[in-house]
């Protein structure tokens, strides 16, 4: 799954309308479907984080990804 801004104002709208009629998930939502579990607050922190980098450099992100290397990551943590 990926994720990226939208490409321009009507994009922007189409996506604002969604939301407000209910059709928008959270970060943690999508990341608990992906994974089957519930995330920490630290991850959804830090997906939130790197989507809003990868928004502002206009690059495309691949949350799975995302998730699995943080999930790594604490793993070796631990």
């Amino acid at each position: 799954m990926t994720a990226r801004g939208p490409k321009d104002e009507e994009e922007r709208f189409k996506a604002l309308l969604a939301v407000l009629n209910g059709r928008g998930r959270s970060v943690a939502d999508v990341i608990e479907e992906l994974t089957g579990e519930t995330p920490s607050e630290e991850i959804v922190e830090a997906v939130v984080n790197r989507l809003q980098m990868a928004q502002e450099s206009g690059e495309n992100v691949d949350i799975v990804a995302i998730v699995q290397s943080l999930n790594d990551l604490a793993e070796q943590w631990a």
